[in-house]
């Protein structure tokens, strides 16, 4: 799972910026449905806003590994953040909710730190750890593209 993080002050220029690559008639990007020259051009975008990734990576594609993860993007981001977003999944939202509001409780940062899970056409920040994460795990020429703004991070 990846978290892009975007600082408040940049948030309106990085969304004009992705929606400006979207082509006429898409609604959002999905990094999987790109050709490799589109997905060069939007990791050129990507890589102009200057953002950190933090890349989680779990064992298995399990609730439980969803819960791992989503439960460590908000103790990383407990003490800094103002929101975080998360992409609607259908088959875990209710377990996301209940995911998140446990997590920031855990981390004593309910009061401060505001989340929503979107469909993915509703933010177009969304997008970027899309495309970081599937450039990340095809490695190669794409990894080497957001390596310079990504970092592991331990569940």
């Amino acid at each position: 799972m990846a978290a892009a993080r975007c600082p408040s002050g940049d948030v309106t220029v990085a969304r004009k910026a992705l929606k400006g690559v979207l082509l006429p008639g898409q609604e959002r990007l999905h990094f999987n449905h790109e050709r490799p020259a589109r997905r060069k051009q939007i990791l050129e975008v990507i890589t102009g806003i200057h953002l950190l990734v933090d890349l989680y990576r779990a064992d298995r594609d399990t609730h439980a590994d969803r819960r791992q993860c989503l439960e460590a993007i908000v103790r990383d981001c407990a003490s800094s953040a103002e929101r975080l977003v998360v992409e609607l999944e259908e088959s875990t939202y209710e377990h996301d909710r209940r995911w998140l509001r446990d997590a920031t409780r855990r981390f004593g940062c309910h009061e401060t730190l505001r989340w929503d899970v979107l469909v993915a056409k509703a933010d177009p920040l969304l997008w970027m750890p899309d495309a970081v994460a599937w450039s990340w795990m095809r490695g190669g020429e794409w990894r080497r593209a957001v390596a310079p703004f990504c970092q592991l991070r331990g569940l």
